[in-house]
């Protein structure tokens, strides 16, 4: 799943739970239940431009659904932020293991979560943008709805 819909699936837990002890740890929990629905992939080489350009333009969604998000002056923002934070966190290990070792070959370099971690996203495919798209408007919707 994009790191933007990582946040936002983060800060609408948070929206729903409220409670920081519990949001959080559920926030980043959230991320493994999110790669394992059919979402957007590419396979990118990592140190390539078409990779840089993606993580830009992932991270820009991010902060864009993150304006949004403050224009509506939700209740709560840091928690909101801290939360979506946690839910895209585990994806930082992919940027570790790319520095570490400019690879993406998790039979060879990685560890067991890695390996955990790229198994459940059995539907990860170009066009799982649609559902991405659907995801993040549903979720951007029902948090300004539940404010």
């Amino acid at each position: 799943m994009t790191t933007a819909n990582h946040a936002i699936t983060g800060a609408f837990i948070a929206t729903v739970i409220k409670q920081p002890l519990l949001a959080i740890p559920l926030a980043f929990l959230s991320h493994f239940v999110c790669d394992a629905l059919p979402h957007f992939q590419y396979e990118f080489i990592f140190g390539r431009k078409r990779m840089f350009y993606y993580l830009i333009g992932d991270g820009l969604a991010a902060l864009l659904a993150a304006a949004f998000l403050l224009s509506q002056h939700v209740a709560h923002p840091v928690l909101l932020a801290v939360c979506g934070f946690a839910a895209m966190s585990p994806d930082f290990m992919w940027l570790h293991y790319g520095v570490k070792h400019g690879t993406h070959d998790l039979r060879s370099t990685h560890g067991p979560i890695a390996r955990f971690h790229d198994k459940i996203q059995w539907s990860a495919t170009v066009w799982g943008i649609v559902p991405e798209v659907i995801w993040a408007s549903l979720l951007l919707g029902s948090i300004v709805a539940l404010q």
